[in-house]
């Protein structure tokens, strides 16, 4: 573990309230986080939802991520993503294939700071393609 890593779990640990806060996190995630509870709205599929052209949410899973089962993801995946044919409304479901791992601040925030600034731009691209479609529609 690199050295600014150690010195800061160092410092949550012997704080007065970050390992209860943690713990409570733990606990509130293993309650709350069991099944997909969203509705279409937030998902961005709903046909009311002032985002029904494209949403812009991004999920980039670990490959093999100690934090989510492979067959919870791959279900999540099948169920919410969008792909090859489907509904572009979908959010975007990425399984990372450079070896990344789920603590990537640690020694990995570089390629993750890279790859979000890929997922961003493409967001500004489909705005501004939007955007564009719109005033050609109102020039017609």
């Amino acid at each position: 573990m690199p050295d600014d890593a150690a010195n800061v779990t160092m410092e949550f640990i012997s704080s007065s309230k970050g390992v209860q806060q943690a713990l409570h996190m733990a606990c509130d995630e293993m309650q709350e986080i069991t099944e997909d509870r969203w509705d279409e709205d937030l998902w961005g599929t709903s046909e009311r939802s002032p985002y029904s052209e494209k949403t812009k949410l991004v999920f980039y899973f670990g490959n093999r991520d100690h934090w989510v089962a492979d067959h919870t993801r791959d279900e999540l995946i099948s169920a919410r993503a969008h792909g090859e044919g489907s509904d572009q409304r979908k959010p975007k479901m990425v399984i990372d294939k450079d070896g990344i791992p789920h603590g990537f601040c640690i020694r990995h925030s570089s390629i993750a700071a890279i790859k979000t600034v890929g997922f961003v731009e493409e967001i500004i691209a489909a705005d501004k393609e939007q955007v564009n479609s719109g005033a050609e529609q109102e020039a017609q």
